[in-house]
Protein backbone atom coordinates (compact mmCIF):
# COMPACT_ATOMS: atom_id res chain seq x y z
CA UNK A 1 0.00 0.00 0.00
CA UNK A 2 1.28 3.44 -0.96
CA UNK A 3 -0.19 6.88 -0.42
CA UNK A 4 0.41 10.63 -0.46
CA UNK A 5 -0.64 12.94 2.35
CA UNK A 6 -1.14 16.61 1.58
CA UNK A 7 -0.83 18.83 4.63
CA UNK A 8 1.53 18.15 7.52
CA UNK A 9 -0.08 20.12 10.33
CA UNK A 10 -1.13 18.64 13.67
CA UNK A 11 -3.65 16.19 12.21
CA UNK A 12 -1.57 15.15 9.22
CA UNK A 13 1.57 14.53 11.25
CA UNK A 14 -0.40 12.58 13.89
CA UNK A 15 -1.80 10.34 11.16
CA UNK A 16 1.63 9.68 9.66
CA UNK A 17 3.24 8.94 13.02
CA UNK A 18 0.51 6.45 13.84
CA UNK A 19 0.70 4.69 10.49
CA UNK A 20 4.49 4.42 10.57
CA UNK A 21 4.36 3.05 14.14
CA UNK A 22 1.81 0.44 13.09
CA UNK A 23 4.08 -1.01 10.39
CA UNK A 24 1.06 -1.19 8.07
CA UNK A 25 2.83 0.92 5.45
CA UNK A 26 6.57 1.23 4.92
CA UNK A 27 7.81 4.81 5.41
CA UNK A 28 9.38 4.85 1.95
CA UNK A 29 5.91 4.20 0.48
CA UNK A 30 4.52 7.39 2.04
CA UNK A 31 4.91 10.81 0.44
CA UNK A 32 4.07 13.86 2.56
CA UNK A 33 3.66 17.38 1.24
CA UNK A 34 3.31 20.78 2.87
CA UNK A 35 3.78 24.28 1.52
CA UNK A 36 6.00 25.06 4.51
CA UNK A 37 9.27 23.16 4.45
CA UNK A 38 9.68 23.55 8.24
CA UNK A 39 6.49 21.52 8.78
CA UNK A 40 8.15 18.55 7.11
CA UNK A 41 11.38 18.49 9.10
CA UNK A 42 10.14 16.38 12.03
CA UNK A 43 8.22 13.92 9.87
CA UNK A 44 11.28 13.36 7.62
CA UNK A 45 12.98 11.65 10.56
CA UNK A 46 10.46 8.80 10.21
CA UNK A 47 11.87 7.93 6.78
CA UNK A 48 8.93 9.13 4.68
CA UNK A 49 9.37 10.99 1.43
CA UNK A 50 8.65 14.72 1.59
CA UNK A 51 8.13 17.54 -0.88
CA UNK A 52 6.51 20.95 -1.18
CA UNK A 53 5.23 20.12 -4.68
CA UNK A 54 1.67 18.74 -4.53
CA UNK A 55 1.47 17.98 -8.25
CA UNK A 56 4.63 15.91 -8.18
CA UNK A 57 3.56 14.10 -5.00
CA UNK A 58 0.21 12.90 -6.34
CA UNK A 59 1.77 11.48 -9.49
CA UNK A 60 3.47 8.80 -7.42
CA UNK A 61 0.46 7.24 -5.67
CA UNK A 62 -3.20 6.43 -6.35
CA UNK A 63 -4.33 7.14 -2.76
CA UNK A 64 -4.22 10.77 -1.63
CA UNK A 65 -5.10 11.96 1.88
CA UNK A 66 -6.09 15.63 2.27
CA UNK A 67 -5.23 17.00 5.73
CA UNK A 68 -5.71 20.67 4.97
CA UNK A 69 -7.97 23.51 6.13
CA UNK A 70 -11.56 23.22 4.85
CA UNK A 71 -11.39 26.53 3.01
CA UNK A 72 -8.35 25.37 1.01
CA UNK A 73 -9.75 22.06 -0.25
CA UNK A 74 -11.32 23.29 -3.49
CA UNK A 75 -8.29 25.37 -4.42
CA UNK A 76 -5.85 22.52 -3.81
CA UNK A 77 -7.93 19.94 -5.71
CA UNK A 78 -8.39 22.21 -8.73
CA UNK A 79 -4.66 22.71 -9.10
CA UNK A 80 -3.93 18.97 -9.06
CA UNK A 81 -6.47 17.94 -11.75
CA UNK A 82 -6.85 14.35 -10.52
CA UNK A 83 -8.59 11.74 -12.67
CA UNK A 84 -10.77 8.74 -11.73
CA UNK A 85 -7.70 6.56 -11.24
CA UNK A 86 -6.99 8.47 -8.02
CA UNK A 87 -8.69 8.10 -4.64
CA UNK A 88 -8.99 11.25 -2.52
CA UNK A 89 -9.59 10.78 1.20
CA UNK A 90 -10.52 14.11 2.76
CA UNK A 91 -9.98 14.72 6.47
CA UNK A 92 -11.34 18.27 6.29
CA UNK A 93 -14.14 19.08 8.73
CA UNK A 94 -17.44 20.03 7.15
CA UNK A 95 -16.36 19.35 3.55
CA UNK A 96 -18.92 17.10 1.86
CA UNK A 97 -18.26 14.50 -0.82
CA UNK A 98 -20.52 16.52 -3.15
CA UNK A 99 -18.21 19.48 -2.66
CA UNK A 100 -15.16 17.33 -3.31
CA UNK A 101 -16.65 16.05 -6.57
CA UNK A 102 -17.16 19.62 -7.78
CA UNK A 103 -13.40 20.07 -7.81
CA UNK A 104 -12.10 16.66 -8.85
CA UNK A 105 -12.85 13.66 -11.05
CA UNK A 106 -11.15 11.38 -8.53
CA UNK A 107 -13.00 8.86 -6.38
CA UNK A 108 -13.67 10.32 -2.94
CA UNK A 109 -14.08 9.24 0.67
CA UNK A 110 -14.69 11.59 3.57
CA UNK A 111 -13.11 10.74 6.94
CA UNK A 112 -13.33 12.42 10.34
CA UNK A 113 -10.34 11.26 12.44
CA UNK A 114 -8.81 12.77 15.55
CA UNK A 115 -5.33 13.41 16.94
CA UNK A 116 -5.16 10.16 18.92
CA UNK A 117 -4.09 8.36 15.74
CA UNK A 118 -0.56 9.29 16.75
CA UNK A 119 -0.72 6.72 19.58
CA UNK A 120 -2.93 4.18 17.82
CA UNK A 121 -6.09 5.16 19.72
CA UNK A 122 -7.87 7.21 17.09
CA UNK A 123 -11.64 7.40 16.87
CA UNK A 124 -12.86 7.98 13.33
CA UNK A 125 -15.82 7.71 10.99
CA UNK A 126 -16.00 7.60 7.23
CA UNK A 127 -18.57 7.98 4.47
CA UNK A 128 -18.21 7.00 0.83
CA UNK A 129 -18.39 9.24 -2.22
CA UNK A 130 -20.42 8.30 -5.30
CA UNK A 131 -17.55 6.82 -7.32
CA UNK A 132 -15.84 4.63 -4.76
CA UNK A 133 -15.06 0.99 -5.39
CA UNK A 134 -15.33 -1.80 -2.78
CA UNK A 135 -11.55 -2.06 -2.66
CA UNK A 136 -11.31 1.67 -1.84
CA UNK A 137 -13.39 1.18 1.28
CA UNK A 138 -11.38 -1.86 2.34
CA UNK A 139 -8.10 0.02 1.96
CA UNK A 140 -9.29 2.98 3.98
CA UNK A 141 -10.79 0.76 6.68
CA UNK A 142 -7.51 -1.13 6.97
CA UNK A 143 -5.65 2.10 7.71
CA UNK A 144 -8.26 3.55 10.07
CA UNK A 145 -8.66 0.33 12.05
CA UNK A 146 -4.90 0.08 12.45
CA UNK A 147 -4.97 3.51 14.10
CA UNK A 148 -7.86 2.82 16.49
CA UNK A 149 -11.58 2.27 16.02
CA UNK A 150 -13.66 3.44 13.06
CA UNK A 151 -17.31 3.39 12.09
CA UNK A 152 -19.09 3.84 8.77
CA UNK A 153 -21.90 6.41 8.74
CA UNK A 154 -24.20 8.09 6.27
CA UNK A 155 -22.90 11.50 5.28
CA UNK A 156 -25.70 13.31 7.13
CA UNK A 157 -24.08 12.13 10.37
CA UNK A 158 -20.55 13.29 9.63
CA UNK A 159 -21.02 16.69 11.29
CA UNK A 160 -22.21 15.11 14.56
CA UNK A 161 -19.15 12.84 14.37
CA UNK A 162 -16.95 15.90 13.84
CA UNK A 163 -18.35 17.51 16.97
CA UNK A 164 -18.27 14.40 19.15
CA UNK A 165 -15.04 12.56 18.34
CA UNK A 166 -13.21 15.02 16.08
CA UNK A 167 -13.40 17.89 18.58
CA UNK A 168 -13.86 15.57 21.55
CA UNK A 169 -10.18 15.13 22.49
CA UNK A 170 -9.98 18.82 23.41
CA UNK A 171 -12.96 18.44 25.74
CA UNK A 172 -11.31 15.41 27.36
CA UNK A 173 -7.98 17.26 27.67
CA UNK A 174 -9.83 20.00 29.57
CA UNK A 175 -11.28 17.40 31.94
CA UNK A 176 -7.83 15.86 32.51
CA UNK A 177 -6.42 19.32 33.14
CA UNK A 178 -9.11 19.99 35.76
CA UNK A 179 -8.36 16.68 37.51
CA UNK A 180 -4.62 17.37 37.39
CA UNK A 181 -4.95 20.92 38.70
CA UNK A 182 -7.20 19.77 41.55
CA UNK A 183 -4.57 17.20 42.54
CA UNK A 184 -1.85 19.84 42.54
CA UNK A 185 -3.97 22.16 44.67
CA UNK A 186 -4.38 19.33 47.19
CA UNK A 187 -0.61 18.94 47.44
CA UNK A 188 0.31 16.30 44.86
CA UNK A 189 3.32 16.92 42.64
CA UNK A 190 2.54 17.99 39.06
CA UNK A 191 4.11 14.79 37.71
CA UNK A 192 2.12 12.48 39.96
CA UNK A 193 -1.10 14.40 39.54
CA UNK A 194 -0.74 14.39 35.74
CA UNK A 195 -0.15 10.63 35.69
CA UNK A 196 -3.07 9.91 38.00
CA UNK A 197 -5.46 12.15 36.06
CA UNK A 198 -4.59 10.81 32.60
CA UNK A 199 -4.55 7.16 33.64
CA UNK A 200 -7.88 7.57 35.44
CA UNK A 201 -9.51 8.79 32.23
CA UNK A 202 -7.82 6.08 30.17
CA UNK A 203 -8.87 3.34 32.58
CA UNK A 204 -12.46 4.53 32.78
CA UNK A 205 -12.68 4.66 29.00
CA UNK A 206 -11.29 1.14 28.63
CA UNK A 207 -13.85 -0.18 31.12
CA UNK A 208 -16.73 1.22 29.06
CA UNK A 209 -15.30 -0.23 25.84
CA UNK A 210 -14.74 -3.70 27.26
CA UNK A 211 -18.01 -4.12 29.14
CA UNK A 212 -21.67 -4.31 28.28
CA UNK A 213 -22.57 -2.25 31.35
CA UNK A 214 -24.14 1.15 30.76
CA UNK A 215 -22.44 4.39 31.79
CA UNK A 216 -25.13 4.84 34.42
CA UNK A 217 -24.24 1.45 35.90
CA UNK A 218 -20.55 2.37 36.03
CA UNK A 219 -21.36 5.63 37.81
CA UNK A 220 -23.44 3.77 40.38
CA UNK A 221 -20.61 1.27 40.93
CA UNK A 222 -18.24 4.04 42.02
CA UNK A 223 -20.78 6.14 43.92
CA UNK A 224 -21.15 4.25 47.18
CA UNK A 225 -23.77 5.75 49.51
CA UNK A 226 -22.18 8.25 51.95
CA UNK A 227 -18.82 7.69 50.20
CA UNK A 228 -16.33 10.18 48.76
CA UNK A 229 -17.32 9.90 45.09
CA UNK A 230 -20.97 10.78 45.56
CA UNK A 231 -19.94 14.07 47.18
CA UNK A 232 -18.05 15.08 44.06
CA UNK A 233 -20.72 13.84 41.67
CA UNK A 234 -23.33 15.94 43.45
CA UNK A 235 -21.20 19.03 42.82
CA UNK A 236 -20.96 18.17 39.12
CA UNK A 237 -24.73 17.75 39.01
CA UNK A 238 -25.34 21.03 40.88
CA UNK A 239 -22.97 22.88 38.52
CA UNK A 240 -24.64 21.27 35.49
CA UNK A 241 -21.31 19.92 34.22
CA UNK A 242 -23.07 17.38 32.00
CA UNK A 243 -25.11 20.10 30.30
CA UNK A 244 -22.00 22.22 29.82
CA UNK A 245 -20.20 19.41 28.02
CA UNK A 246 -23.24 18.79 25.84
CA UNK A 247 -23.34 22.48 24.96
CA UNK A 248 -19.67 22.34 23.93
CA UNK A 249 -20.30 19.41 21.58
CA UNK A 250 -23.38 21.09 20.11
CA UNK A 251 -21.42 24.31 19.51
CA UNK A 252 -18.81 22.31 17.59
CA UNK A 253 -21.61 20.66 15.62
CA UNK A 254 -23.11 24.02 14.67
CA UNK A 255 -19.73 25.19 13.40
CA UNK A 256 -19.35 22.00 11.36
CA UNK A 257 -22.78 22.67 9.85
CA UNK A 258 -21.65 26.17 8.88
CA UNK A 259 -18.55 24.79 7.18
CA UNK A 260 -20.71 22.39 5.17
CA UNK A 261 -22.73 25.17 3.55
Amino acid sequence: MKFTLIGCGNLGSALIKGIVSSDLVSPEDITVTDKKRENLEEIEQLGVRTTTDNKEAVKQNEMIFLAIKPDKVGEVLEKMELNEEKLVISLAAGVTTDYLQEYTDARTIRVMPNLAGEVGEMTSAYTLGPKTKPEDEESVKAILNELGKTVKVEEDFMNPVTALSGSGPAFVFIMIKALRDAGIEMGLSEENSSTLAAQTVKGAAEMTLQSEKSLEEFIDMVCSPKGTTIEGVEILEDEKALETYKKAVKAAFERAEELSK
